[in-house]
């Protein structure tokens, strides 16, 4: 959590079948990464510290959610291929999303999640807070 914020970065709540998440931010930028964190977090995922290797990602979608899903697919990806990533900065302008991100390998992954879906997301805005649903398909 922040350290002048009252809400969560994100929370885990119950959903039927699958795995989902109500996720915060002050602005679209951290509520990405700390989408990222959230999904880490329901994975169980552990990398170690070093080697860090800098690297980046740009995405262009139709919409933000769909830049959200899209964001979320490649960090997924790349924790297949034993790759965990720490957000350096990520900046969002018009659909386009540009990060700058550290890779490093992963530990351990307690649970496996098949896809990032769309069902039930839509990102919007409230008391100056952004915030989403995401389920993950198990």
């Amino acid at each position: 959590m922040s350290a002048f914020r009252k809400i969560p970065d994100f929370e885990e709540i119950p959903h039927k079948a699958d795995a989902a998440l109500i996720v915060y931010g002050l602005d679209l930028p951290e509520l990405f990464i700390h989408a990222a964190q959230g999904m880490y977090h329901i994975m169980g995922i552990i990398g170690k510290d070093h080697p860090k290797t800098p690297d980046t990602i740009a995405l262009q979608a139709f919409d933000n959610e769909s830049l959200l899903v899209s964001f979320l697919s490649e960090l997924y990806f790349l924790a297949e291929k034993n790759l965990k990533t720490e957000v350096i900065e990520l900046r969002i302008e018009d659909n386009y999303l540009n990060a700058r991100i550290f890779k490093t390998p992963v530990t351990s992954i307690a649970k496996e999640i098949k896809a990032v879906t769309f069902n039930e997301m839509k990102i919007f805005k409230q008391d100056d807070t952004y915030q989403t649903k995401i389920v993950f398909d198990l």
